[in-house]
């Protein structure tokens, strides 16, 4: 199978460079172009959409959810005798079914609000580098990197998310300036269509850019991550990511366990241990 050398990280071009073939068979894997916007931020909201119904789910699961849930069902029950007065049990329990999912939908709004925010953005124009997954003709699959700085470099977790800057404040290192101090990267957007999920070709948009991190000599790639996203954790896990950081989200969610994790990997020290895995 011939292959073609990653593009070199420190000249971006703003025209599509051809992609090395990858293990996913047929998947081209090529530089973002304007014209990919509207199916690429699609792509990316619809990822952060189904965090909310992956912590919907989580509600639903917890013990919470029935001590509130079954002392009103138990409440009308008690109050009438279904074989008289059936049409009102029925109408009384979907009632109150109704509105708790109502209030669960109430609680997890915000992460649908960020959805709707990224439609907005432009963060794939502002990333240093920004690539797209054809499979066919289809738009599968979207990634970006962008380079950040850290407020505190001796910090006790110096890659903690809340140290991060975002974007960085000038212009990144290349891979012959000096290393006076470390260069940090963070994806920006990871995500792929839903039928294409578990098959590898996350994974495949992930090998890429570690390579593309590791030309540029960073010292470390950064991901977050949902605590809800199985799939997602997986496959850092085996690309080698460990987690550095877990920060509850805000509000009820967090009391419900449900973090934002960090995750991270030296890219260098990875493609010098896996050069066949950095081929695909």
């Amino acid at each position: 199978m011939s292959t073609t050398t990653t593009p070199a990280a420190s000249s971006p071009s703003p025209s599509p460079s051809p992609a090395p073939e990858t293990p996913s068979k047929h998947l081209l894997i090529r530089r973002y172009v304007p014209t990919d916007h509207t199916s690429a931020v699609k792509l990316v909201a619809e990822g952060y959409a189904q965090r909310r119904s992956l912590a919907n789910i989580r509600i639903f699961r917890h013990p919470y959810f029935y001590t509130v849930l079954l002392p009103l069902l138990a409440i009308v029950f008690a109050q009438y005798d279904i074989k008289e007065n059936l049409g009102t049990v029925i109408l009384l329990t979907s009632g109150i079914i109704m509105a708790v999912m109502s209030l669960v939908g109430r609680m997890t709004d915000p992460l649908l609000d960020v959805a709707r925010d990224i439609t907005r953005g432009d963060f794939l124009e502002n990333a240093d580098y920004a690539f797209v997954a054809i499979y066919g003709e289809e738009l599968i699959g979207v990634c970006s990197m962008q380079y950040v700085e850290l407020a505190d470099h001796t910090a006790k977790d110096p890659l903690n998310v809340a140290n991060v800057v975002s974007p960085t404040t000038g212009k990144r290192k290349s891979r012959t300036a000096s290393r006076d101090e470390k260069q940090h990267a963070i994806l920006s957007s990871w995500a792929v269509l839903r039928r294409y999920r578990n098959v590898g070709m996350g994974s495949d948009l992930l090998g890429y850019i570690l390579q593309v991190a590791s030309q540029d000599k960073a010292d470390s790639l950064l991901v977050q991550c949902s605590s809800l996203e199985s799939r997602a954790r997986k496959t850092l896990k085996s690309r080698g990511f460990s987690i550095v950081s877990e920060t509850p989200l805000p509000g009820n969610l967090g009391r419900l366990g449900i973090k934002t994790e960090t995750w991270s990997i030296n890219p260098i020290k990875w493609v010098e241990e896996h050069p066949d895995q950095a081929k695909k």
